[in-house]
């Protein structure tokens, strides 16, 4: 049974007939029900869920730092949320990222560092990184904050460091 929201000219919210009303994001909307539910169990539907979980579990992790100030101004149609989980599902697989060079911390047309390399030692948290230093190419300036996302495999730790260093401060130890 359905229940009117706004009086009998307004909106609804649950099942009215062959209809859903409900809202998204504040805005009420009317969805048709399915005709049918599939749930299959095969493998390759195994594996995407298992991409899907893995992708899910990062996002969560990142979704204060990076998603919500990188991400959400700058998605149409969707939220950043949404768009993060949809740029790098297929960087995961079952058991975590899988291909790292397919994972996308942010999207943009701002040039690139160039170059990047890290290295750390086991026993330290500290990460040493350099890069060739491209200000004056295309849009990069030597102003420009440097995100640094970063994922140690062994430990299965995600970790964010945001707006310390600048594109001229190759080098240095975060």
């Amino acid at each position: 049974m359905a229940k009117l929201v706004g009086g009998p000219l307004g909106s609804y919210r649950g099942k009215a007939g062959g209809t859903i009303g409900t809202s998204w994001k504040g805005i009420p909307v009317v969805k048709s029900m399915p005709l049918s539910v599939a749930n299959p169990d095969t493998v390759l539907q195994q594996n995407q869920r298992g991409r899907f979980s893995q992708c899910v579990a990062v996002a969560r992790l990142l979704l204060s730092d990076l998603i919500t100030p990188y991400w959400n101004p700058f998605s149409k149609r969707m939220s950043g949320y949404n768009a993060f989980i949809r740029q790098n599902i297929n960087a995961f697989d079952k058991n975590g990222l899988s291909a790292p060079y397919d994972f996308y911390a942010s999207r943009g047309v701002l040039k690139g560092i160039q170059d990047f390399t890290a290295t750390s030692a086991e026993s330290d948290e500290n990460i040493q990184t350099h890069w060739t230093i491209n200000s004056g190419q295309g849009d990069a300036l030597g102003t420009d904050k440097i995100i640094f996302v970063y994922y140690n495999e062994t430990q299965n730790v995600w970790k964010f460091k945001a707006g310390v260093e600048t594109r001229t401060k190759a080098g240095e130890v975060i």
